[in-house]
């Protein structure tokens, strides 16, 4: 997901091996700057310079699958001209290697072409591989299947598919499901929806953005709110698990912010049995949001301050009306940055707690356990990006028992040149959408070295020599870092070394971009989205495609 940063952040010149290749022969390994255009400072940053000359893999023979908006939606001459700066492999790649992307469907849209970004990072690290593009568009389950019967054993992705939510899995996980079972090795991007507390504030340093309950808990309604209510028994959420109760949550909104404000609760769609509102106590009103599906454990709403020049404070209260079947669910509430408008600054409750967890913004499939979940590290300054997605987060229906992921699996890089702007206009790819293939093209020569490895056992091997003493994590010290970067920053060049007394030969070793000819041809693919909503104007559950790559700005 392209993320909008106010500075071009510097980027590390990597020269690698090269040698004088004849036409359609692919060189020792990833391309120099006398090949490329641009550098690929992923390749030094996690340890996969040596991947070539040392262990002889490129990712040849291996095919990774791309779910993202578009590939070339830019023109047949921007493609063309990324090909002939070493940047994507094709007809005319000055490093030899020669095999062009496969769309497997990109339509005509209004798309930034990320994908073909993410293809240029993938390209970078692991340059034999063989890649195939799926659009991000109207059917993310089927991108899913429509790669795999293409052939992928890598997919990446970087969307929330429409029926993304907390508490639950759907016909995204199934998908992935199916292609981990026929062996591919899945990774996702986490999300961009972390927000830290502002400096200053009491919430500095801490993740904050979002609220969750393990257990709702009743209390007595503010008479405001209660008020909204006259012909209905009430009662409100508490946010203070000890005593006394509080029930509202104060959160502070600088000069024209806006978010996204996601409800959530624990029962199966379909047969919901409690129902609750989400309401917002400004200043000179109390605004009442009542959940639009009531067969959807879901409802949302903006968080907006209205004023360009002054700060806002907002009381949030979470109201359940009290029948005969009402429960007492798991309750989650979350806010989403908007693009381009800024976030809420502190909120009054930000420490989590045994039964409370503050800061989870990890749901839908990029939560699914059988994904490799990749959070994002500044290639600039080697520091955890606050915007990449923090968990854990709990699946309750759809599986056979309850699952709880503790967050990312491990970390990538981004914060990377590509050629195209990938809405930034600085022509670095930011968000956890640039760091994902950087661990796909990763697993890449993992799997090229050894083909015989299982989808988990590529998790192991990337994740047994990730590093955490490599990078800088933002966060308070009390937040534990498997929540926020997982294993650490992955580590190629020991996954690779760990892997090599035992392994057979590379399945394909360096030779030709040609030398994969039965890829399937285009079969009309399009992926999925999420449409979100705020209120009336528009609806957050849905259809529609939401790429993780909205921008975003880290706090310096």
């Amino acid at each position: 997901m392209g993320v909008l940063r106010d500075r071009m952040s510097g980027v590390i010149v990597v020269a690698l091996a090269c040698c004088v290749v004849g036409a359609g022969a692919a060189p020792a390994g990833a391309a120099t700057a006398a090949c490329r255009s641009l550098p690929a400072p992923a390749v030094e940053l996690l340890n996969a310079g040596d991947a070539a000359t040392t262990f002889g893999v490129d990712g040849s023979g291996v095919r990774v699958g791309i779910i993202s908006g578009s590939f070339g939606n830019a023109g047949d001459e921007a493609v063309a001209a990324d090909v002939t700066a070493g940047l994507l492999p094709g007809p005319g790649n000055p490093c030899g290697y020669r095999t062009p992307v496969t769309l497997v469907d990109d339509p005509a849209g209004d798309e930034d072409d990320e994908g073909r970004a993410m293809a240029q990072l993938v390209h970078g690290i692991a340059p034999g591989a063989e890649l195939l593009f799926a659009s991000g568009t109207s059917d993310f389950p089927g991108a899913i299947d429509r790669l795999t019967a293409a052939g992928a054993t890598i997919i990446v992705d970087d969307v929330q598919g429409g029926d993304d939510r907390r508490y639950r899995t759907g016909a995204g996980e199934a998908a992935i499901q199916r292609a981990v079972d026929a062996g591919v090795f899945y990774t996702t991007a986490t999300g961009n929806f972390g927000v830290p507390g502002a400096p200053g504030s009491p919430s500095a340093g801490f993740p904050i953005g979002s609220w969750a309950t393990e257990q709702y808990r009743p209390t007595s309604c503010p008479q405001n709110v209660a008020d909204l209510f006259p012909a209905a028994s009430v009662d409100c959420l508490d946010f203070d698990p000890g005593d006394p109760a509080d029930p509202t949550m104060g959160v502070t909104l600088p000069p024209a912010a806006l978010m996204f404000g996601v409800l959530d609760w624990a029962e199966p769609d379909g047969a919901v049995a409690t129902r609750f509102e989400y309401v917002l106590s400004l200043a000179d009103r109390t605004i009442p949001f009542t959940p639009s599906d009531p067969d959807l454990a879901t409802g949302t709403a903006p968080l907006q301050n209205p004023s360009e020049t002054e700060v806002s404070e907002v009381q949030v209260s979470v109201v359940r009306q009290v029948t005969a079947t009402s429960g007492t669910p798991p309750v989650a509430l979350t806010w989403l940055p908007f693009p381009d408008r800024p976030e809420l600054s502190s909120q009054e409750y930000f420490r989590s707690t045994a039964t409370d967890t503050v800061g989870s913004a990890l749901f839908g499939h990029q939560a699914y356990p059988a994904a490799f979940r990749v959070a994002a590290v500044d290639a600039a300054d080697s520091t955890l990006e606050t915007y990449s997605s923090l968990g854990p987060s709990t699946i309750l229906f759809g599986v056979q028992a309850p699952v709880t992921v503790s967050g990312p699996t491990a970390a990538g890089v981004d914060d990377l040149p590509v050629s195209t702007t990938v809405l930034t206009g600085s022509g670095n790819f930011r968000g956890t959408s640039a760091a994902a293939p950087t661990v796909a093209a990763a697993a890449a020569l993992v799997r090229q070295l050894r083909p015989d490895l299982t989808p988990e056992q590529v998790r192991t091997a990337l994740t047994d020599h990730a590093r955490l003493d490599t990078i800088t994590i933002p966060w308070d010290a009390s937040i534990p870092t498997e929540r926020s970067v997982g294993a650490g920053l992955i580590d190629v060049g020991a996954s690779l070394q760990a892997l090599a007394s035992a392994a057979p030969s590379p399945s394909s070793p360096p030779n030709s971009g040609a030398a994969a000819t039965d890829v399937l041809p285009p079969t009309g693919l399009s992926a999925v989205a999420l449409l979100l909503t705020m209120g009336t104007a528009a609806a957050f559950i849905g259809g529609g495609l939401l790429l993780l790559a909205r921008r975003r700005q880290r706090l310096a």
